[in-house]
Parts: structure tokens; C-alpha cells; sequence
């Protein structure tokens, strides 16, 4: 496995945002951009939970999109980024929602995202993954999902995997597989069985 490193920049030194509150108005801007709302951590995780699972997906992409967009105006042509710099600017944006912090991990040919101190929880991990899939679709022009791989404490790893692999690789983790030989059985060649 190849861990790189959370940003060691700080999400101010990496994006220098101007945020702008507005109490006359009520208001809430970043950079100029639409208007921003601050919702309590723990409501939007209850919303998550009880909501329909397409639309919290659909949401969460949505989320992404900005994020991918926003992420792109900093890089100068994003596919052909250092992997180190796109988790750096990737990590500061969703710092800025306060989402929690992003890692990367390389097992062989397997992408696995980490988010650490994310605030919203268990519940919220499906949309934290569809926050990430929006992120590559927009920055990559690619289909990927973010399949949860599951939890340490306030870390989630979430697998990036093309749409087809991901059905696979969720059908192991529902018959009790653990994450780490999710990863095992991806690098099996398909002449020993395996999809």
C-alpha cells in the first residue's frame, strides 16, 4: 500500500476562498460564488439517513460537481495533475464543506479514498461517496463509483472503482468480506476464477 499524505497545506494556503457573510441580507458567499447555507452537522446526517437513497446520490454528485469545478479553476489542465496535487486541492475543497479530510491509498491497482474527521457519520457515508463520484465525473469526464468500504472511527475508506467493478466488488462485501480482501480478490487474475 501507498498512503499519500493528507495536504500538508492548509485549505487557506491551497485556496485563499474569501467567505463573506452577509447578516444584513443573510447571506453566505465563497469567492464570489451563489450563495452558501451552514446546516448543523448532525441534521443534514438525520436527512441523509431518511431520505430517499437516489436522492441523497443525487445530491451528493451535485456536491461533487462543485467541488470537481471548483477544484479544476485551481489546477491548470486537472488530467494531467500530479495524483498528489488533484488530493491536495480535492482535500482542501471538501475541507472548506466540512466534510472531513481526504487521503489517498494505492493497493496495487486499487484507488481508496479515506476520509477522516468527517463530521456527519455513519449515516452520511452514502453521500460522502456520491460527493466523491461527482468529483471524478467532473474533474475526469469519467463513470466511477465510490463503493464504502467501511469505517475506522471517524475514517471512511471508500474503493474507486468503474460502475461494473463496483457491483462485484459490493456483492463480496455483502456476503461478509472484509474491505482488506475486497482488495485481495480484485488482484486475482481472472484465470483463477474471479471476475
Amino acid at each position: 500500500m501507498i498512503r499519500l499524505p493528507k495536504p500538508v497545506a492548509t485549505p487557506s494556503t491551497v485556496l485563499a476562498p474569501k467567505v463573506e457573510f452577509d447578516l444584513a441580507r443573510g447571506q453566505i458567499t465563497l469567492s464570489g460564488s451563489a450563495p452558501r447555507v451552514l446546516v448543523p452537522a448532525e441534521a443534514l446526517s438525520l436527512l441523509c439517513k431518511d431520505a430517499d437513497p437516489e436522492a441523497v446520490q443525487s445530491f451528493g454528485r451535485r456536491l461533487g460537481v462543485e467541488v470537481g469545478r471548483r477544484a479544476a479553476e485551481g489546477l491548470n489542465q486537472i488530467s494531467r495533475a500530479s495524483i498528489e496535487a488533484v488530493v491536495e486541492r480535492v482535500g482542501a475543497e471538501l475541507a472548506l464543506m466540512g466534510l472531513g479530510s481526504l487521503a489517498v491509498e494505492r493497493w496495487g491497482r486499487a484507488l481508496v479514498c479515506s476520509v477522516s474527521a468527517a463530521p456527519l457519520g455513519l449515516e452520511a457515508d452514502a453521500l460522502v461517496g456520491s460527493v466523491l463520484e461527482g468529483v471524478l465525473e467532473d474533474a475526469f469526464g469519467r463513470a466511477a463509483r465510490a463503493v464504502p468500504l467501511g469505517r475506522v472511527g471517524e475514517e471512511a475508506r471508500f474503493l474507486i472503482i468503474n460502475p461494473n467493478g463496483a457491483i462485484q466488488v459490493e456483492k463480496w462485501l455483502a456476503q461478509g468480506s472484509s474491505w482488506g480482501q475486497v482488495l485481495e480478490r480484485l488482484h486475482t487474475p481472472k484465470s483463477q476464477g474471479e471476475p
